[in-house]
């Protein structure tokens, strides 16, 4: 059976998804790195930057069921979209609405960090530290959930 351009299409998601993953994780330990000379240099201490690390682990915990709720959804609505050619006048419009507002909600939560990160006028604070960790951390379990629901459901896995 030929494969769908939507299917491809997906394929090439998880591609990019993969890419975004190891630029986003060599972020992650760049700016730790970073984070850890500057609080060394500023507090004698590494204590608030292991604060930071402990409170981030602590809130991606909290986030991931959310998380990838959200994504497993994501996922089962581009599958479902991907397995059809056509759809109906309302089905596009349904789908379009779907992916806007999952596009909305991930902007917004991106828009959230930046802003967040760039108000604060000081560096290297716990608080900065923490919303950087955090946002690296959503974006990763993000992309991580979606991948997986998408192979899980490839793969021929149980339900979403």
């Amino acid at each position: 059976m030929a494969e769908t351009i939507g299917m491809r299409r997906i394929r090439k998601t998880l591609i990019i998804h993969r890419i975004v993953q190891v630029f986003l994780v060599v972020l992650l330990v760049y700016m730790a790195f970073l984070f850890q000379q500057r609080f060394q240099e500023k507090y004698d201490s590494l204590k608030p930057f292991y604060n930071s690390v402990i409170f981030t682990v602590l809130l991606q915990i909290a986030l991931f069921f959310p998380i990838r709720k959200f994504a497993e959804k994501e996922a089962l609505r581009e599958l479902g979209a991907a397995a059809r050619e056509t759809f109906t006048a309302d089905e596009q419009n349904q789908l379009r609405r779907q992916r806007l507002f999952s596009d909305f909600i991930k902007a917004s939560v991106f828009i959230f960090f930046v802003v967040f990160i760039l108000m604060l006028k000081e560096q290297a604070t716990f608080v900065q530290s923490t919303a950087f960790f955090c946002c690296i951390g959503t974006i990763l379990s993000y992309l991580q959930n979606f991948n997986f629901a998408v192979r899980r459901r490839l793969a021929g896995g149980g339900t979403i």
